[in-house]
């Protein structure tokens, strides 16, 4: 069971931060350093995020990496910081703070059969007012958030046959759910199997900090180290693997602001500062 972020547990919490010698920090973005919004492209992210980031990558022996379901590309037109990580379409491509790209493997068979799956989507669908179809070039997205019930009813039940087709084809496509959306991407990939891979290539001995908000950040929550800081983002009572939650973008960015404090030597609030 996750416990709230008091003003209590957050010091603990900053303690840990403060003290550990490197911090590698894995933040979702929709719901998380943004509301969530009506459409994805009106999800913009709090005033004054893009400068945390930045000062959090900035700050001593902290990576920062940006998760999201979202193609890399997507995620930068609305937040693009240098010197950091993004992780874009739930693993399916990471981007190095040197610009660099990588791809994951065996996608292929997957991204051959998505438009095929498009096209017999459209025809039992239809055009339904509030659905809205996201191609990712590597998975495919409905959302259904401005749909009437029955709509999102009828397109939860198309996707989730076409999928089961698929996999009895021997398709390796997995059907996923998130904030009134459905996705059918690679079964390969998720944010858990990128996040620990970058910790295992880049920086084995920092704490983890994972702060996400959606299903798909579940994944992460549970294959994370131990000792990892892992917050959902939710309101009480939501099943979650996280240790800890907060309510809102706003308590996330709260904390940040924090964690620049602890990682910047100002912690304790009122102990000595500390000299790197």
């Amino acid at each position: 069971m996750s416990v709230r972020v008091t003003r209590t547990v957050e010091k603990a919490l900053l303690a840990r931060i403060a003290a550990a010698p490197s911090v590698f920090c894995f933040l979702d973005y929709d719901g998380t350093l943004s509301p969530l919004a009506p459409t994805p492209m009106e999800a913009v992210a709090l005033p004054g995020t893009s400068a945390i980031v930045r000062r959090l990558a900035a700050a001593p022996a902290v990576q920062v990496a940006l998760v999201s379901g979202r193609p890399i590309a997507d995620v930068r037109r609305f937040l693009d910081v240098p010197g950091i990580y993004y992780v874009g379409t739930h693993g399916l491509e990471v981007r190095r703070p040197s610009g660099d790209v990588e791809v994951a493997e065996g996608i292929a068979s997957v991204r051959t059969v998505l438009p095929e799956i498009q096209q017999r989507l459209q025809a039992i669908l239809g055009s339904r007012p509030g659905v809205l179809m996201e191609d990712k070039g590597a998975a495919l997205a409905y959302h259904y958030r401005l749909a009437a019930p029955a709509d999102a009813v009828a397109v939860r039940k198309a996707i989730s046959a076409v999928a089961h087709d698929y996999q009895r084809r021997g398709v390796p496509i997995t059907l996923v759910y998130g904030h009134e959306v459905a996705e059918l991407r690679p079964a390969s990939c998720d944010k858990g199997k990128a996040a620990c891979a970058l910790l295992a290539r880049h920086a084995r001995s920092a704490l983890p900090v994972y702060i996400g908000d959606d299903r798909s950040d579940e994944d992460a929550f549970e294959m994370l180290p131990r000792e990892s800081i892992t917050i959902r983002v939710a309101p009480p009572r939501t099943p979650t693997h996280a240790r800890y939650r907060v309510r809102e973008p706003r308590d996330v960015q709260r904390f940040l602001r924090q964690m620049l404090q602890a990682r910047a030597g100002h912690w304790p609030p009122d102990g000595p500062r500390r000299v790197h």
